[in-house]
């Protein structure tokens, strides 16, 4: 039996690790849910109780606690500090600290079995690492790879419960307003000195730290008005020739991975925990080249899921040691 908390609990990544670990065998002893004043107060029903959303504050947490973050940076490195200070194990959802050495970065398919019991701070990675790396981390096994290219196409739900809203509205508007509503915005995050998005940047250094392989990564992000569910296209540059059936046989043993004939939608995706890979095929020109469609629900697989999938390892690390 353990107790969670979860940090954010009412935004739409925190509500999602709500009803997904309502669905889960896990045995939780206790749940708390934490927010801002703006919610706090608010009950939320899971497995039958109501549960009484609570301020985030330094006393909220416990020795042996293991808190899920759904929370902004800003305020991720605020209160979580204060979490790992009282002997909680923080699975932070935030990119606050997924870049420090010490902290490791996990896709479970892919990275799950570095956890150790002595890590109590572990992040989730970005949306749109999580499902590229689930495509590219059992590639690493038929051939090295020597560099990979991803156009993102992001749904608006990877700004949160604000870009759904914002995207609702417009529509009503009608189409000749609204910066989501028929438009593919061409920027996500802030841009950088060197003329790429905070976005692009995380997808450069978030895939090789949770492959533990070097090799350059040229990203291009977009928002298109989809409300759930990001889809890429990737190219990726292996040193030697690799067949298309050889790479669609490896993908489709991969667990959390289903392999299709055609690109897969974002409707179609979309309250499902598999990452979706279409279109497999060699450049015709260059055999060493191999090109696919990746698609999943970024809400779910690509945040909430991720995050309780770590969960259930850093909780049974906990209860094998006892």
């Amino acid at each position: 039996m353990i107790k969670v908390g979860i940090a954010g609990a009412t935004g739409l990544v925190g509500s999602k690790m709500v009803s997904i670990l309502q669905e889960s065998s896990l045995q939780i002893n206790e749940l708390k849910l934490y927010a801002t004043a703006k919610s706090a107060g608010r009950t939320v029903n899971f497995r039958d109780l109501p549960h009484t959303v609570e301020i985030i504050q330094n006393a909220s947490w416990e020795k042996g606690m293991i808190i899920l973050g759904a929370t902004s940076s800003e305020a991720a490195v605020k209160w979580v500090p204060k979490a790992l200070e009282a002997g909680a194990y923080v699975i932070d959802n935030s990119s606050a600290f997924r870049m420090k050495a010490d902290v490791p970065l996990i896709v479970p398919e892919i990275n799950g079995k570095i956890i150790e019991k002595h890590h109590k701070l572990i992040a989730n990675p970005n949306c749109s690492t999580i499902q590229l790396v689930m495509a590219l981390g059992p590639l690493q096994s038929i051939a090295p790879i020597e560099w990979v290219a991803v156009s993102t196409y992001q749904s608006v739900s990877g700004s949160g419960r604000d870009g759904l809203s914002a995207l609702k509205k417009q529509e009503s508007m009608g189409s000749s307003v609204g910066h989501f509503h028929q438009n593919v915005v061409c920027e996500i995050d802030s841009l950088e000195s060197s003329g790429y998005t905070g976005e692009e940047i995380k997808l450069i250094k978030e895939t090789p730290k949770i492959l533990g392989i070097e090799f350059p990564l040229f990203p291009a992000c977009a928002r298109v008005p989809v409300k759930i569910g990001h889809t890429e296209s990737v190219t990726v540059k292996f040193n030697k020739k690799v067949s298309a059936e050889a790479v669609k046989e490896l993908l489709n043993n991969q667990a959390g991975v289903k392999v299709k004939q055609l690109g897969v939608q974002p409707v179609e995706v979309e309250g499902t925990n598999t990452t979706m890979i279409g279109r497999i095929r060699n450049h015709p020109a260059d055999k060493t080249i191999i090109q696919f469609w990746v698609t999943a629900d970024n809400v779910r697989k690509g945040a909430a899921l991720n995050a309780v999938q770590i969960l259930e390892i850093v909780a049974k690390k906990i209860t094998d040691s006892l």
